[in-house]
């Protein structure tokens, strides 16, 4: 009797320690993944990506339901260009988490680049749901919602969003852009002053309050914020083209043809360009050289010069 009991005994005590040395087991690569998946945040802030990525993936190789580890390596593989394999590992990780935010959000904001605007507004619409103050999801649930024509929808997005985070620079931008879309232009110039504000380099702000300017008639301001976008980013081929829409506005037809051509010689493909330096020339009274350009701009699918070049250059 005394043998049995001595010998339940000793086996109790050795499947205690294996599970004590399983827990131990499990423990150790618990932590091994969140140093390793720690190790990776710090990297992918860096900005490197591989090593971050090669992180990411040994900590779910230790850890496979490492929900965390899946949607960083999804940002880190959007940052590269593997929009698959981002896509896959959202997938994953709302497949272990079907509540995680920050994983729908971001498979929404995907999907959207992808033209998936129903999958995409289905997504974030559940994203806002689990966190309502995600000023990045009600943005990007308003990018989707002005793609599908829903602009009061979209408004009142980008409207929250600022509502949420003051200085949210992207969500001024968009708005802006929806209210000149809208002909609100005071209202988008504001937006924009403000993106200045916050974003002082940002030479595609420049260049659109520069733009709502030009629609209002102001051009002195107009040029002046082109002249300045240009000195923050001199390769935008459509900074050149509407600042030269701008001259030819105020009778300076030379210097407009010499912003088109400009335009072009950095975009060859850049059909506006072509067809407002032919209506320029015609203006210039060159209309040889204007039909040479008009017909180029017709070659690159503008319907307007397709009309033009029937009219004028026939």
């Amino acid at each position: 009797m005394k043998k049995r009991i001595f010998v339940s005994i000793m086996i109790s005590t050795r499947s205690l320690s294996l599970v004590i040395l399983c827990c131990a087991y499990f423990s150790l690569h618990a932590q091994d993944a969140n140093d390793i998946h720690a190790l990776g945040s710090s990297k992918m802030a860096n900005g490197d990506l591989s090593g971050a990525e090669a992180d990411f993936t040994k900590a779910i190789s230790l850890n496979d339901k490492y929900v965390d580890a899946y949607v960083d390596r999804a940002v880190v593989r959007q940052m590269s260009q593997n929009v698959d394999g981002a896509l896959s590992d959202l997938n994953k990780a709302i497949e272990l988490d079907s509540t995680h935010a920050l994983a729908i959000c971001n498979r929404g904001v995907i999907l959207e680049k992808q033209g998936q605007h129903a999958l995409a507004l289905r997504d974030l619409e559940i994203a806002i749901l689990l966190d309502p103050n995600d000023a990045t999801a009600l943005l990007n649930r308003g990018l989707v919602r002005s793609r599908m024509k829903d602009l009061s929808g979209a408004l009142s997005d980008y409207n929250k969003a600022i509502e949420l985070r003051a200085d949210y620079a992207r969500a001024y931008y968009l708005r802006a852009l929806l209210r000149g879309g809208n002909n609100d232009l005071k209202d988008a110039i504001a937006d924009l002053n403000r993106v200045i504000e916050l974003q002082p380099n940002s030479a595609l702000a420049y260049c659109d309050r520069a733009v709502a300017y030009e629609r209002m008639g102001e051009y002195q301001k107009a040029l002046q914020d082109f002249d300045q976008s240009i000195g923050l980013e001199p390769l935008n081929p459509r900074t050149f083209r509407n600042r030269g829409i701008a001259k030819e506005k105020i009778g300076h037809v030379e210097s407009a043809v010499a912003d088109y051509t400009k335009a072009i010689e950095l975009d060859r493909t850049y059909a506006a360009a072509y067809f407002d330096r032919g209506v320029a020339l015609i203006r210039g009274g060159e209309t040889e050289k204007a039909c040479l350009d008009i017909a180029r701009a017709a070659e690159l699918g503008y319907d307007q010069a397709v009309l033009l070049e029937e009219d004028i250059c026939n």
